[in-house]
């Protein structure tokens, strides 16, 4: 089971001083929880500053005998705060996805927002970038009818999709708000921390120089 963790933090500045980049991944050391190595682990960061908040993926990494764990966030190098986008919630939903001249493929969302979302899949199984993507819920609307959801690919890697979201069609919204709806129920009881007032990042004083003998 995927661990999911909040985390309350003011500026996307103070984020990226807690994260240590290492070939492309972050490691970022979340307190008082505990986890098995290799453990899935999604990190959602809010901003308490104003800031769109962030959603960063990974495995648990190392467990210090002290206590917490530290993650290795895959793709953290890849967002900056200076690159604003909806924010996404990670979910695990069972859904029915359909592209043009494919057969339809049961599979799991891997993230929503309202602007797109994340797929279990391969673009063999989908079509190619800019195809048409419908996407079925495995549950009717409030009027009876079958929830449906229209967009396009926009990004195809290895076993998994990016769709974006028809934003013009009037059924697709009311499918993408039940999706949010849904993945923010998953969160519900999700572990939240905040970034401590007695971290050594918040004194103005800068650390003393380390000086090189020899």
């Amino acid at each position: 089971m995927a661990l999911r963790l909040r985390y309350e933090i003011d500026t996307p500045e103070r984020l990226e001083e807690h994260l240590h980049l290492v070939e492309g991944a972050g490691y970022f050391f979340y307190p008082e929880v505990s986890a098995a190595e290799g453990t899935k682990a999604f990190l959602h960061v809010s901003f308490t500053g104003g800031a769109e908040g962030v959603l960063l993926r990974g495995q648990v990494w190392a467990r210090p005998s002290n206590g917490g764990v530290w993650l290795e966030l895959r793709g953290a190098a890849l967002w900056t705060h200076s690159a604003p986008r909806p924010a996404r919630i990670a979910t695990g939903q069972l859904i029915l996805a359909e592209g043009v001249g494919h057969p339809a493929l049961l599979c799991r969302l891997g993230d929503v927002s309202e602007s797109g979302a994340r797929l279990s899949a391969s673009g063999s199984d989908l079509g190619e970038v800019g195809a048409r993507v419908r996407v079925t819920l495995p549950e009717a609307g409030p009027l009876g009818g079958q929830l449906e959801a229209f967009g396009q690919l926009a990004w195809t890697g290895e076993g998994e999709v990016g769709v974006e979201w028809i934003r013009g069609d009037l059924a697709s919204r009311a499918a993408v708000r039940r999706l949010i709806e849904l993945a923010e129920e998953e969160w519900e009881g999700a572990r939240v921390a905040s970034h401590s007032r007695g971290c050594r990042c918040m004194k103005k004083s800068a650390l003393p120089e380390v000086l090189l003998l020899g």
